[in-house]
């Protein structure tokens, strides 16, 4: 066994240029030890072989993968999700849609069905469903990868009795109303640079055509078949999309323009005209 104490932690990190706090995670997955009890500890145990594996992490840390796609699984709203090269990333402004159907259906109780629209790792869906024990939920994607990795976070939660999965193209599936539809659709136009994190994550969950609002055309346009009356449908957006975004479907009428902590306005929640 070798020890490591928290000096060699430190040039560990210098050495690969990565921030200390994401060095822990890593070793964290590589010891299965808890973080805080690895933060703390004075000097740390490990064999050559861990000791390779962690250095194996800091250098695809260094080559600017994301932590959560070299352990496996990010940490979102409540919960941890598992996360691969099929899923985007769970972000943390994204919770905000979870933040606002709470707002819109205060009441835990409620039998609510809910529609997780491109679902990827089924994040918001199924941080959702978690928090009403009376809902059901549809998970959709046009990726079999992903809806694999959405059931399978589903099973983690052990929710995964109150939902069902579907392949689909937006709505060429869907063929039910909803209380709750949530969306984050890829919004990153198709010629912008993305940074060297975010270009792991799978293209088809990023970019959104030459503006970006191709999904939107799809999705807006079709809403009004799949919402039950007073439904609402929370809708996430990239920077500087919201009055292109909102005048894509007069049908709609924008509730809410939600901006996230940093300012930006981040999730738009519609519902259909009267």
């Amino acid at each position: 066994m070798i020890t490591l104490s928290s000096k060699d932690i430190k040039e560990l990190c210098s050495s690969f240029s990565v921030d200390e706090h994401e060095a822990f995670v890593l070793l964290q997955h590589v010891l299965g030890t808890p973080y805080s009890s690895l933060v703390l500890s004075k000097e740390i145990k490990i064999s050559k072989e861990q000791l390779f594996a962690f250095k194996s992490k800091l250098k695809m840390r260094f080559d600017h993968v994301p932590v959560a796609k070299i352990v496996g699984h990010k940490a979102f709203y409540n919960h941890d999700f598992i996360t691969n090269e099929y899923t985007l990333d769970p972000r943390p402004e994204t919770e905000l849609i979870v933040d606002l159907v709470v707002k819109y259906f205060p009441n835990k109780t409620d039998t609510l069905s809910i529609l997780d629209l491109g679902c990827g790792t089924g994040c918001i869906g199924l941080s959702i469903l978690d928090l009403y024990p009376n809902a059901k939920l549809l998970l959709a994607d046009i990726s079999t990868d992903a809806l694999t990795v959405a059931q399978k976070n589903a099973i983690r939660l052990k929710i995964d009795k109150r939902c069902n999965c579907v392949k689909s193209d937006w709505f060429s599936n869907i063929n039910a109303k909803f209380n709750i539809i949530v969306c984050n659709p890829p919004y990153v136009a198709e010629n912008y640079n993305l940074d060297f994190d975010t270009s792991h994550d799978p293209k088809i969950a990023l970019f959104g055509g030459k503006d970006g609002l191709d999904a939107y055309r799809n999705i807006l346009p079709e809403v009004h078949k799949f919402l039950v009356p007073n439904g609402l449908l929370f809708l996430e957006i990239g920077i500087n999309q919201c009055d292109n975004i909102c005048a894509i479907e007069s049908r709609l009428k924008v509730v809410e323009i939600a901006k996230d902590l940093q300012g930006i306005e981040r999730t738009i929640v519609f519902k259909v005209k009267n």
